[in-house]
């Protein structure tokens, strides 16, 4: 069985993030499933940017669908670049909230 099959459907109505154009399925390649959740390398032939993308796959029954979340502010990705500016570790430890990556800022 190919990784690719645990896609399905779930590859379809994606868009490039730099120019909106709409990406068919043999654009989109799997990189890694980990549980419910894909990472992919979207690949535009429109504008011919790569980009990376995320896509959580429910495998079980009838759950309600999460709250969208809210858009993200100027203010979100501020934060996130100084985050970013002093981290050292790796992108395990940044996503489960370890502090053992991040250097303190003599500011």
């Amino acid at each position: 069985m190919d990784p690719q099959d645990h896609l399905g459907t779930h590859v379809d109505g994606h868009r490039c993030s730099v120019c909106d154009a709409s990406l068919p399925a043999d654009r989109v390649r799997l990189l890694a499933w980990r549980e419910d959740l894909a990472f992919l390398e979207l690949d535009c032939g429109d504008c011919l940017s790569t980009t990376l993308g995320f896509v959580m796959v429910s495998q079980g029954g009838a759950e309600d669908p999460p709250a969208p979340a809210s858009p993200i502010s100027g203010d979100d990705v501020l934060d996130m670049h100084q985050l970013l500016a002093t981290w050292r570790g790796d992108l395990t430890g940044l996503l489960s909230g370890e502090d053992r990556g991040r250097v303190e800022s003599s500011r």
